[in-house]
C-alpha cells in the first residue's frame, strides 16, 4: 500500500506525518527546529533525518512504503541527497509556509489572506484568478515578528523587569509567573534573569513560550498582561490588513485563514484579528486552522497528486 510522508518545520520544531492516500493518519513524529536562519545547516539535516526516521519507526514501516514526500520547511530544501537512502522510492513535492496555513483551514486552492501567529508572525495574500501574491512580516525576531508569540513573550519579560523595579504604575503578577515558568527565585530575580537571558541564552522558542503566561494572566484580569495581549493582537490584525489591502478591495469576498499556537489564547487574539479585517473587508470569510501542520500538508499534497 502506498503512503505519503509530509515534512513540515520552522524555527521552533519539525514535524513528520505519514498518511495513506485516503488521507488517514498513520503516524506523527516531531523533532528539533530546521530554520537555518536560527540553526545550522547540519543541525537542520539532523533534525529532518530524526523526524523522518522517527515517524517510520513508530509506524513500524519500511521506507520503501513511502512513495511521495511533501516538504514545507522554512529555510532549507532537502531531497534525495539527504533522504534517498531512507526513502528510496519517494517522489518529492515542495510547498511553502503559506500553503500550509491555508491547508490547516481546509483551503487547498486559496484566494484570500492567510495569517500565522506562532513563534513568528507572517501574513500572505494570494489571488487565484490572476496569480498575484503578497507577503507581510516574516522578518524574524530582530527585525519584526510583531503579532507573534515571541513578541508577547519579550514584552512580558520587559514589563516584568520594570514591574520588579517599581517602574510600572499598575500591579501585576508577571514577575511571579515568569519566575515560576523559568524556575527563578523571586529574591534573586535580577541576577538570575540576566544570567539566563545572556549567558544561557534564552532561545526564541523559550521567549515565545512565555506568551502562554502573558495570555493566561490577561484572561485572569491582570491589567499589564492584558495590555500586552491587546498590542500583540493589534499588530497581528495590522499584518493581515496590510496583506489584504495589497490585493483585494473592500467589495470583494475572499477566504481569511489563521493558524498558529498564539491563537490558542482565544478571543483576546482572534477577536481583534477578525474584527479588524471585517471593518474594512466585510465579505471576508474567516476560517481558523486547527489541523496539525504536517497532516494538513499531507492532505494538501494528496489532493494535488489526485
Amino acid at each position: 500500500m502506498e503512503h505519503l510522508l509530509a515534512l513540515e518545520g520552522g524555527g521552533t520544531r519539525s514535524q513528520a506525518a505519514i498518511l495513506d492516500f485516503q488521507g488517514r493518519i498513520v503516524q506523527i513524529s516531531e523533532s528539533a527546529d530546521v530554520n537555518t536562519n536560527f540553526t545550522t545547516f547540519q543541525a537542520a539535516q539532523e533534525a529532518v533525518l530524526a523526524v523522518v526516521s522517527g515517524a517510520l519507526q513508530r509506524a513500524r514501516m519500511e521506507g520503501e512504503c513511502i512513495t511521495h514526500l511533501a516538504s514545507a520547511l522554512v529555510g532549507p530544501r532537502f531531497g534525495s541527497e539527504l533522504l534517498g537512502a531512507i526513502l528510496p522510492l519517494a517522489r518529492y513535492h515542495y510547498y511553502g509556509e503559506r500553503e500550509v496555513v491555508f491547508a490547516r483551514a481546509g483551503i487547498y486552492r486559496p484566494h484570500g489572506v492567510a495569517v500565522v501567529a506562532a513563534t513568528g508572525a507572517t501574513a500572505w495574500a494570494v489571488r487565484r484568478d490572476d496569480g498575484r501574491q503578497a507577503a507581510m512580516g516574516g522578518w524574524g525576531s530582530l527585525l519584526g515578528d510583531e503579532g507573534s508569540a515571541y513578541a508577547a513573550g519579550l514584552l512580558g519579560l520587559r514589563t516584568a523587569v520594570r514591574a520588579f523595579e517599581g517602574r510600572e504604575p499598575e500591579p501585576t503578577r508577571l514577575v511571579e509567573a515568569i519566575c515560576q515558568h523559568l524556575g527563578l527565585n523571586l529574591e534573586t530575580f535580577h541576577p538570575e534573569l540576566v544570567r539566563l537571558a545572556y549567558q544561557k541564552p534564552l532561545s526564541r522558542a523559550d521567549i515565545a513560550g512565555l506568551a502562554v503566561v502573558v495570555t493566561r494572566l490577561a484572561a485572569e484580569g491582570d491589567a499589564l498582561a492584558a495590555r500586552i495581549a491587546a498590542k500583540v493582537a493589534r499588530d497581528l490584525a495590522n499584518l493581515a490588513l496590510h496583506a489584504a489591502r495589497r490585493l483585494f478591495t473592500p467589495e470583494e469576498s475572499f477566504d481569511a485563514a489563521a493558524a498558529g499556537g498564539l491563537l490558542n489564547a482565544g478571543e483576546m487574539i482572534l477577536g481583534p484579528l477578525r474584527e479588524g479585517l471585517a471593518d474594512e473587508f466585510p465579505h471576508a470569510r474567516w476560517r481558523i486552522g486547527t489541523e496539525e501542520p504536517a497532516v494538513a500538508l499531507g492532505r494538501l499534497a494528496i489532493h494535488d497528486i489526485a
